[in-house]
């Protein structure tokens, strides 16, 4: 019963974090710029492309794509967004993947938990 309950809770606070996750990806869509980038270099294969962009001001900025991405390749052109007010630490390619990615694994981690709690409920028989 223990166990059951657990992965509820723990469920439902992936959910919490889906939610919090989901508001915070929407505020950076609404406010945020997108500009051309280019894939420089690749580091751990193509799901972690170093991308090279030049931000509406003219600065020149360079980051590792980190976090859930599909495969690309050296001389892509991924369009990136960023915060004007702070792009390095902003910066995401303009992609479904890289933009929701994580609200989407927080869900399905909260959905998971959930039902692996409710299955193991002991029964009423």
């Amino acid at each position: 019963m223990f166990k059951a309950v657990a992965a509820i809770v723990i469920g439902v606070g992936f959910l919490i974090m889906t939610v919090i996750n989901i508001q915070s990806t929407r505020e950076f869509v609404r406010t945020s710029i997108v500009v051309p980038g280019e894939v420089v270099r690749l580091n751990a294969g193509g799901f972690h492309p170093e991308i090279e962009f030049v931000t509406r001001a003219g600065e020149h900025v360079a980051y590792p794509q980190g976090g859930i991405v599909s495969r690309m390749a050296v001389g892509d052109r991924p369009s990136v967004r960023y915060l004007p007010d702070n792009p390095l630490p902003t910066a995401r390619i303009d992609r479904f993947d890289a933009i929701w990615g994580n609200a989407v694994f927080f869900a399905v981690f909260g959905l998971g938990f959930i039902m692996l709690g409710l299955i193991n409920l002991p029964s009423r028989q």
